[in-house]
């Protein structure tokens, strides 16, 4: 009679079915807990380098803001005190120092600046004698948004300084930006003193646009707007010493001042190894010259006698 009851498993298939199947089970369980440790890790370095780049991003936009605004408000760049805005038609104060040193450039020193930078010189003409408050006369016409005219109150300036006083002092001020925006200063709003002659500035225009043009600052007379017109054409800057001779244009190109800061120019004036030095330099002692000749009588002596010997 056949044995029909089930037969225990053998011992490999005990091995098979109890012990093989959860053993790789388990260590496919912890293999892929791994696996998902280290994929969430990554992704968190990831998301701490975007947030760091974020940062770093956002710090370098609000530097480079910060830059470009100081510049604007200093006026840097490029230009190197590059103005937006009209000045003031009496200027702005100039350092008392700054002042000193274009009055205290000695003749001699003047007197030597090479001149071949110079483009025009004053130029004799048979006028009648010009003159106000009983001493002969220098007319100076200009305009303040002309770069000519900014060019040529430096030497004019320095050469003044040598027979009188300014009350109050010049201001400093520029041509307007789009016609060269050159440093200079300005007589209008100041007294000239000097027991020689009399000094009549009249500067027709600002700086300050209007229009097509600029707006009206100084009403030349009828009498000087005669002499202008009939001996110049009326263009500017214009020089007319005592009715004996005329500066009918600029010395000296105003091209190299252009942009600079009214103190790099004022630091170059008295110093004959820079281009511009020598070229106000120059041009301050042919000024110097001709106002002893036509204006001062050769006074004072040591001033005239440094131009004329020298």
């Amino acid at each position: 009679m056949p044995n029909n009851r089930p037969r225990p498993p053998t011992k490999a298939q005990k091995g098979k079915s109890s012990t093989a199947t959860p053993k790789k089970s388990a260590s496919s369980q912890r293999f892929a807990e791994r696996q998902a440790a280290k994929q969430q890790a990554a992704r968190e370095q990831r998301r701490a380098r975007t947030r760091t780049y974020g940062i770093v991003t956002i710090a370098l936009v609000v530097v480079i803001v910060a830059v470009l605004v100081v510049v604007k408000v200093a006026g840097g760049g490029g230009s190197g005190s590059t103005v937006d805005v009209p000045s003031p038609p009496a200027g702005t104060p100039i350092p008392a120092s700054t002042l000193a040193k274009l009055m205290s450039v000695p003749v001699s020193t003047l007197n030597a600046a090479p001149t071949g930078g110079i483009l025009t010189t004053p130029q004799s003409v048979n006028n009648p004698a010009l003159t106000a408050k009983g001493k002969p006369e220098l007319l100076y016409i200009g305009a303040e948004f002309c770069p000519h005219c900014a060019a040529e109150r430096w030497p004019v300036y320095i050469a003044l300084s040598k027979f009188g006083t300014f009350s109050p002092a010049p201001g400093r001020i520029h041509s307007a930006n789009l016609d060269g925006d050159v440093p200079t200063l300005t007589f209008y709003g100041t007294t000239y003193s000097s027991p020689y002659f009399t000094f009549t500035p009249v500067e027709v225009y600002t700086n300050k646009p209007e229009g097509n043009g600029y707006a009206s600052l100084q009403q030349p007379t009828q009498a000087q707007s005669t002499l202008w017109q009939d001996t110049n054409g009326g263009t500017i800057p214009f020089l007319d010493f005592g009715g004996k001779q005329v500066l009918p244009s600029a010395q000296y190109s105003y091209g190299p001042l252009q942009n600079l800061p009214f103190s790099s120019v004022a630091a170059q004036v008295g110093n004959n190894s820079t281009s511009i030095g020598v070229d106000i330099d120059a041009s301050a002692a042919q000024l110097i010259k001709t106002i002893c000749g036509s204006l001062s009588h050769d006074q004072p002596s040591d001033v005239c006698s440094a131009v004329h010997n020298g």
